[in-house]
């Protein structure tokens, strides 16, 4: 006979699941936030979306053999190059998915990042500014912004995280904490094999688990001011026991769980795919999660990028990601919207896919290999309004620097103009600021002052059209 151990996973096993971000929570949280917006900067969300979806290549890919694509020593006509209907040049053989959808995604191709270095640079991705480390335990990541920032238009019907990862554990960076903002906005960072092993329960298991709960708040009643001066992240750990518990007597949440077998091939049946598959499913089950971070890690080939052979290369990484991300993108455009009636969840849905940077262009290195290149990288965008089968800025004949930014500065986009248009995307004023850190130092949503001086903070008003 099955012990209640056994049926029903316990809070150090959802941690392994997911949640690691709180693990990490700052004890010196603040709530309520003494916000404000800076008078001087004039924003205007739009709040075309509901989601977002970043899609982050960790690692990054080589933008001169994919999106960007620059024909250089080390094409090979295997690749078979070929101009989609859109006029972008993709190597279909690598791309064979992701080059039929080029009409539905709007590429940047004149990013230029702060950072060389992929801790660093990963970092930059998720918090949206640079790593500054004498501030850095109190800093959140845009995650668990969006989080703080959308708790007030959660129903009492949503149960799931507002923030949601997969993999994100796996880059150098780890799942960022919540900084300042207290643990409940913490990222719930899902590993998607061993989620999908552990996230079912049937009846039996829910009774007990209902049965444990009432003990615990019997529990709780005799010695209500136990918690009373202990810290903070207690408190951070009781708000997750919570969560937990109506995660797991949330009927949405175990059919979130259960993947198809033909989905499961369509995708790629690999890490990546199924994280994917799983972040449709979530917005499918409209539970209130609405950021989703995917973190596809591995990019990083120094050496034998283009070699079959190698442990690890661009071959492989490639034929994870186009299925996944293809398939996400087509699955987003036909499934309907569970809360707008005519609308599919690619309308409601914001779907970023970047790396922290590019790759050396030009011949492969001495060790058949590609280095870090920030000064010019492309990402993609799709949905949510997003004018699909265009390209904004561009990138010289090599690929080495930008040559047009594509939109109304001189100065290239950067990760903060992505995080303003995320914000923005979700109706998010971008130009808030927190004035009662535990630092004293005022937080920016979105930080205009960069690596060499300030920096435009505009969304990226021109893949919209």
């Amino acid at each position: 006979m099955a012990t209640i151990g056994e049926l029903i996973p316990t809070r150090r096993e959802l941690l392994r699941f997911g949640g690691a971000g709180i693990a990490a929570a700052a004890a010196q949280s603040v709530w309520p936030l003494q916000l404000r917006a800076d008078s001087a900067r004039k924003t205007a969300p739009r709040g075309n979306a509901k989601n977002v979806i970043f899609f982050e290549l960790a690692g990054a890919l080589s933008h001169v053999d994919s999106f960007d694509f620059k024909e250089n020593a080390a094409t090979l006509k295997e690749w078979d190059v070929r101009k989609t209907n859109t006029g972008v040049y993709v190597p279909h053989a690598l791309f064979p998915r992701m080059a039929m959808l080029m009409d539905k995604v709007a590429h940047v191709r004149s990013f230029v990042s702060h950072e060389e270095v992929h801790f660093r640079g990963q970092y930059y991705v998720q918090a949206g500014r640079q790593l500054n480390v004498a501030f850095a335990t109190e800093i959140p990541s845009i995650g668990s912004v969006v989080a703080s920032e959308l708790e007030s238009r959660r129903r009492q019907t949503d149960t799931f995280p507002t923030y949601v990862s997969f993999n994100l554990t796996t880059n150098q960076v780890g799942a960022m904490a919540t900084g300042f903002l207290p643990a409940r906005f913490s990222v719930f960072d899902l590993n998607p094999d061993e989620a999908l092993k552990g996230m079912t329960l049937d009846q039996k298991a829910t009774e007990l688990l209902e049965e444990r709960w009432r003990l615990l708040a019997q529990l709780r009643e005799l010695n209500p001011g136990r918690l009373s001066g202990l810290d903070k992240s207690i408190t951070g750990f009781e708000d997750f026991s919570a969560t937990a518990k109506h995660l797991l007597s949330d009927g949405r949440w175990p059919a979130a769980f259960r993947i198809a077998e033909a989905d499961r091939k369509r995708y790629g049946n690999t890490s990546v795919g199924l994280s994917s598959i799983l972040a449709r499913n979530l917005l499918k089950q409209d539970g209130g999660t609405h950021y989703i971070h995917i973190c596809h890690n591995g990019w990083d080939h120094h050496k034998e990028i283009w070699t079959r052979k190698a442990a690890s290369n661009h071959y492989q990484l490639i034929a994870e990601m186009d299925p996944a991300l293809a398939s996400l993108l087509e699955d987003l455009g036909t499934t309907p919207s569970p809360t707008t009636p005519g609308k599919f969840l690619l309308d409601e849905t914001l779907v970023v896919c970047m790396g922290e940077f590019g790759r050396t262009p030009g011949p492969l290195n001495f060790q058949a290999g590609r280095d870090h290149h920030k000064h010019v990288f492309p990402a993609m965008f799709a949905g949510a309004g997003v004018k699909g089968g265009t390209v904004h800025g561009a990138s010289d004949l090599d690929g080495v620097k930008c040559v047009e930014t594509g939109w109304q500065h001189k100065k290239q986009p950067r990760i903060e103009n992505v995080v303003a248009t995320i914000y923005s995307a979700l109706g998010i004023d971008w130009a808030k600021e927190v004035h009662n850190t535990p630092s004293g130092r005022t937080y920016v949503y979105v930080d205009p002052l960069g690596a060499n001086g300030f920096i435009p903070t505009d969304e990226l008003s021109p893949i919209y059209g």
